[in-house]
């Protein structure tokens, strides 16, 4: 049940920082929602459900803002699995180690871009602006605490609702329904 409700918010955080974010002035500068939501898959859920997302979400990020199809899904699969390995190692799952993870794997992630753009552009691309990447690491890594907070609920209130319509499960009354209660 996870894997669909991570998606509907993969697709609305697209949604918004392609059509809203684009149209703020740029010295506010345009955050990148959607790497915040694949660092917290790589590190939070199952793998298969996680290449899933990656996938479908960097497919989707290609068909809005990608300059060359496939980049942005082979980065984002890059930086995934970047981030299982390194979160298998050093068991990372404190809240208090998400956002340098998450700055580290976007400025990893946009240099993989950037290089991938440069090598397969037929004219000279834009320089790399440290001041512009800086400033969007900075947004992203204030940006990581409250909506890693958002996920966790979100995978909480999933995991109950499975719980609720397992079948299987013991129901947590005091009283089987079954039997007659004995009289005292």
């Amino acid at each position: 049940m996870r894997l669909p409700i991570f998606l509907a918010i993969g697709i609305l955080l697209i949604t918004v920082q392609t059509s809203i974010f684009q149209a703020l002035p740029e010295w506010i500068g345009m955050p990148d929602l959607l790497f915040i939501l694949l660092v917290f898959s790589a590190i939070y859920l199952k793998l298969s459900q996680g290449i899933v997302l990656c996938l479908v979400l960097g497919t989707a990020m290609e068909v809005f803002s990608g300059y060359f199809l496939g980049l942005y899904v082979l980065s984002y699969s890059l930086v995934f699995f970047l981030i299982r390995a390194v979160s298998a190692i050093l068991a990372i799952k404190e809240a208090s180690q998400q956002p340098a993870i998450t700055a580290l794997a976007y400025l990893v992630a946009h240099g993989l871009l950037y290089l991938f753009s440069s090598m397969l552009a037929e004219e000279d691309l834009s320089p790399w602006s440290w001041g512009g990447i800086l400033k969007r690491v900075l947004i992203i890594t204030i940006l990581t605490i409250p909506f890693n907070r958002i996920f966790h609920l979100v995978m909480q209130q999933c995991d109950k609702k499975y719980e609720r319509r397992s079948f299987f499960m013991k129901r947590r009354g005091k009283n089987n329904r079954y039997r007659p209660k004995k009289a005292q």
